[in-house]
């Protein structure tokens, strides 16, 4: 099998152009990365996360993720709290100034997923999300 039909290879090349177009969008427009818009939105979901639960809710590495807080805290996008249950611990929370322009960022995401998905029907998006998620699960067992 030639790589270019391999589904490593197909799936692999589809999330870096993915990646690479929503880093382009969210640099010009905010000035953050897709790694730092990740976080926000979890955040935006989820308050009050610890940088080990933000860390394993995206699947990311602790030292990625500690560096992507701290650039986001440096742009007053999140603020870190200590832990009251465990004092070795910070608790993350999304700011307000974020909060203020988290819908315009998501927009942007949302026309990236957009253009991901043109010309797929529906029911095409439907199985191939299914699909997806069957084979992340067979890693994840």
């Amino acid at each position: 099998m030639e790589i270019q039909n391999s589904l490593g290879f197909i799936l692999n090349t589809s999330a870096k152009l993915m990646k690479r177009r929503l880093d382009t969008e969210l640099k010009a427009g905010f000035d953050i990365t897709s790694s730092q818009w990740a976080v926000l939105k979890l955040l935006s979901c989820e308050e009050d996360l610890s940088q080990a639960e933000i860390s394993d809710k995206l699947n990311a590495d602790r030292a990625t993720c500690g560096a992507v807080i701290e650039k986001l805290m440096s742009k007053g996008f999140v603020t870190k709290t200590l832990s009251k249950d465990d004092r070795r611990s910070y608790k993350v929370k999304i700011s307000p100034k974020a909060l203020a322009i988290l819908e315009k960022m998501a927009q942007k995401a949302d026309e990236v997923n957009d253009l991901a998905i043109q010309g797929l029907t529906s029911d095409e998006l439907k199985i191939f999300i299914k699909c997806l998620h069957t084979i992340t699960g067979n890693f994840v067992k």
